[in-house]
């Protein structure tokens, strides 16, 4: 965004100079140099889209971008000469092109562009230094928070986010939050997101897809869940209750033909056949959608084969399934992990990233790890594992413990071991298992997977490099599910996975037996996975009061499974940070809580109060 706006600024300058010289010339060359970058801006532009297009559209963006090449040697060659654009008034096009220069300029409000970034920038976790720093020293996280800086940045009528708060740490997502809530100064904001609270925080609307065609509803995810699971309920009690007058119904035609047909009487049978023509006719709801009389012209427009509607079920959701196999139970008792004041401290670091560290685990007990990104959450993991060895104090684990650990670039490695091998996902995890020294049968490796969400052509027909990040994250995590290690050790498992697959995977890990350490920034995922809170709340924030009205007797989610199921005690959340681990009495909850106090104060220094 700052090269844009610089680069825009320049050109400005330019323009305004060449006008305010008067010299014909010199606006000439101006206007020229002007729309010799256009004309290149746009050939770099319909490069970008040529590479990533195929087939028929491909090829016709191709054939732009042929066409683009060749005005642009066309308009270097002119410009080399001087003889681009000449027109009979270059000052009339240098001040339309002013213009539309101001125009830009006005739209990113430069003259407090820098203040503003500044703010946005340090909002995101940039660091002064890394923001004085240059572009190219910027990983690919960094440079993925920079894009959405300048995104929020600039002064648009649309904020269009495609999962902005992907590799944002908790208190990053929770300042994005509140800008967009507090800081769009009236822009429409369109986003797609994975994150459930995150949503439920800031949208007003929500737009889903059911049967192939966007539906509207007005209010949050959350509240879109509630309303759409007591509509289901109330037009199943609806349903019920026709079909039990129905039934009521028939027995007594049905009684009043074998009377008639007994008693010959011709009345009673004529009776009986009119009370079946209604019933077939005009059997239906008696009021409308908004609870009315219904009305046959009003409510029924069209052909139909009755003169009554009946209950109209909506096409529901399609239910994501996961399930995990039983963990082991070990031979002896003990605690899995015990860390004992332990530090640790890279090679030619200053000070340590942990320090003084001290807790453990018991056998089905259940942990989570959440802080801002950089204060050793990963690392820890990595000490769990035996990975690092600790600078200082002392590790315990079980002499039979084994972990199945899931790390932030369990994907990435996946994807840089099968790039141009061509194998499927079944191959892969046969291979896997043959180089470990173990023999696994197809059918086995296919059920494993099966079990994950991964069946089908992805699972025998679509190389791994073809597979979407989802299906990936399913792929690295059968593979240590498939023989069941008394712990789960999961670093970000959350990160590329669809909605209904993180909450198909909160439900499997809820029943898991074993052990459970959980490194996330998913604030409902750790609260209904560690914590053990009722999944009915699933869709994250704001409880909507309107939940307490629900029966008593719901005890049972969209699945009909049971939400006393779960397969072990309520964990401990830990906070990591300034090289400390400490324990949060309050959980999840209590750790929003700090992290909203910290903005708060932060905002109030900014502002000088």
């Amino acid at each position: 965004m700052d090269r844009v706006r610089t680069r825009t600024l320049k050109q400005f300058e330019e323009l305004s100079a060449a006008v305010e010289s008067h010299s014909s010339s010199q606006i000439q060359r101006a206007v020229s140099a002007f729309e010799l970058f256009k004309i290149r801006e746009d050939y770099e532009n319909k490069k970008k889209i040529a590479m990533r297009r195929s087939g028929a559209r491909g090829k016709a963006a191709r054939l732009e971008e042929d066409k683009a090449e060749l005005r642009l040697k066309e308009a270097e060659e002119s410009f080399a000469n001087m003889s681009l654009n000449v027109v009979v008034d270059p000052l009339t096009q240098a001040l339309s092109h002013i213009a539309d220069l101001q125009q830009i300029l006005e739209s990113v409000d430069y003259q407090t562009t820098t203040s503003r970034a500044g703010s946005i920038l340090a909002g995101l976790a940039f660091t002064p230094e890394m923001i004085a720093g240059p572009y190219k020293d910027l990983s690919g996280g960094w440079r993925s928070r920079a894009a959405l800086a300048g995104a929020l940045l600039l002064q648009s009528d649309v904020l269009l986010l495609d999962e902005p708060n992907n590799f944002l740490d908790l208190p990053t997502t929770m300042w994005l939050e509140m800008f967009l809530t507090e800081q769009v100064d009236g822009r429409t904001v369109v986003m797609t997101s994975h994150d459930q609270e995150f949503l439920n925080r800031v949208v007003e609307e929500t737009i889903y897809i059911r049967g192939q065609k966007l539906r509207y509803f007005e209010g949050t995810p959350l509240q879109l869940e509630i309303f759409e699971r007591k509509d289901l309920k109330h037009k199943q009690k609806q349903q019920a209750a026709l079909d039990k007058k129905r039934a009521h119904v028939e027995s007594s035609i049905q009684k009043g033909r074998s009377s008639a047909k007994k008693t010959g009487d011709d009345n009673r049978a004529r009776m009986a056949a009119q009370r079946q023509r209604k019933l077939d006719e005009r059997w239906g709801l008696e009021v409308n959608a908004k609870g009315h009389r219904f009305k046959l012209n009003r409510d029924l427009v069209g052909y139909a084969l009755t003169s009554r509607a009946g209950v109209q079920f909506e096409e529901q959701e399609q239910v994501v399934r996961l399930c995990l196999p039983e963990a082991p139970q070990l031979r002896t008792t003990g605690d899995l992990v015990t860390f004992d004041k332990v530090s640790f401290r890279y090679p030619k670091a200053k000070k340590p990233l942990l320090e003084d560290v001290t807790f453990s685990l018991a056998q089905g007990g259940r942990m989570a790890f959440i802080g801002a990104n950089g204060h050793g959450k990963s690392t820890l993991a990595n000490l769990i594992v035996g990975a690092l060895k600790p600078s200082s104090g002392k590790i315990t684990t079980h002499p039979q413990l084994k972990i199945g650990h899931y790390g932030q670039h369990s994907v990435e490695s996946l994807t840089l071991g099968t790039q141009g091998t061509r194998k499927t996902a079944v191959q892969y995890f046969l291979d896997y298992f043959e180089k470990l020294g173990e023999k696994v049968e197809e059918g086995e490796a296919r059920a494993c997977l099966g079990t994950l969400g991964l069946g089908g052509r992805a699972m025998g027909e679509t190389p791994v490099e073809g597979l979407s990040g989802g299906q990936k994250v399913r792929l690295a995590f059968s593979l240590i599910v498939f023989r069941p290690p008394p712990l789960l050790l999961l670093d970000e498992i959350t990160t590329h996975l669809d909605l209904g697959t993180i909450r198909a995977l909160a439900r499997a890990l809820r029943k898991f037996t074993g052990s459970i350490i959980l490194i996330t920034h998913d604030r409902w995922f750790c609260k209904v996975v560690i914590e053990l809170a009722p999944f009915r709340g699933r869709a994250g924030a704001g409880s909507d009061e309107d939940e307490d009205e629900e029966d008593e007797d719901e005890d049972e989610d969209e699945e009909g499974e049971g939400e006393a199921e779960v397969g072990g005690k309520k964990g401990k959340v830990y906070r990591v940070w300034n090289g400390r681990v400490g324990l949060l009495e309050g959980g999840m909850e209590e750790y929003v809580t700090k992290v909203e106090r910290g903005m708060t104060r932060r905002m109030r220094l900014a502002q000088g109060k």
